[in-house]
């Protein structure tokens, strides 16, 4: 993702992974699941950005990238209103395809509260987009 304002959000296609190692790079804390993930995707390509930010939070990294700080990888679900908003813009990478696995784990006989039926819900939107 990157701001409205950032030369991506111009680019008429998607950009070339290597475009990111002269970005500053939004990523999570070290430890985190999806920091893993886009480490282990962009050094498949080779890419190692010379300019990173840790930021321990995905809403603190979409408002990063907002205020054009810099460019981040972030779930797709989570930007949704955002996008909507045009406060990020959603940026392809030629030849990326980047996924994660999500576990979700229920105790037999425990009742379901409202909010993780809603949250069942979502995951359930996400996974048919």
């Amino acid at each position: 993702i990157a701001g409205p304002d950032h030369r991506f959000a111009a680019a008429a296609g998607p950009i070339d992974v290597r475009q990111l190692n002269e970005e500053i790079l939004i990523v999570r804390e070290p430890g985190s699941g999806t920091r893993e993930v886009v480490a282990q995707a962009l050094a498949a390509h080779r890419v190692e950005p010379q300019r990173t930010l840790e930021i321990g939070s995905t809403e603190a990294i979409k408002q990063a990238v907002a205020a054009g700080v810099g460019v981040a990888i972030v779930s797709v679900a989570t930007i949704d209103d955002q996008v909507k908003l045009g406060k990020l813009k959603v940026i392809p990478i030629k030849g990326v395809h980047i996924e994660r696995t999500l576990w979700q784990l229920k105790s037999p006989g425990r009742l379901d509260v409202p909010a993780a039926v809603a949250f069942e819900g979502i995951i359930r939107e996400t996974r048919a987009a």
